[in-house]
């Protein structure tokens, strides 16, 4: 091959790999950081959300759960007694 387009063919691929990395950074750079709460309040939501299914009475629990309390409780015995939970 002559040199000359040897010369050309890295030069092609070196502006490739440069103008692909520019593209990254920027990229980078205008993506949108979404402040996340802190992992206290998450648990605090769950142990609320939970707590207002458990204590809302038995429609809303199968509205949420879709099953009554007793067979929910059950259930985790079931689990339980079999190491599965």
């Amino acid at each position: 091959m002559d040199s000359k387009i040897i010369h050309a063919a890295c030069m092609g691929a070196a502006v490739t790999v440069i103008a692909t990395r520019v593209a990254i950074i920027e990229q980078e750079r205008n993506t949108i950081d979404i402040p996340r709460e802190s992992r206290i309040n998450a648990i605090a939501q769950r142990e609320f959300y939970i707590d207002s299914i458990l204590n809302r009475g038995d429609r809303h629990y199968v509205e949420q759960i879709r099953m009554k309390p007793i067979i929910l409780y059950r259930l985790c015995d079931v689990l339980t007694s079999h190491d599965l939970l």
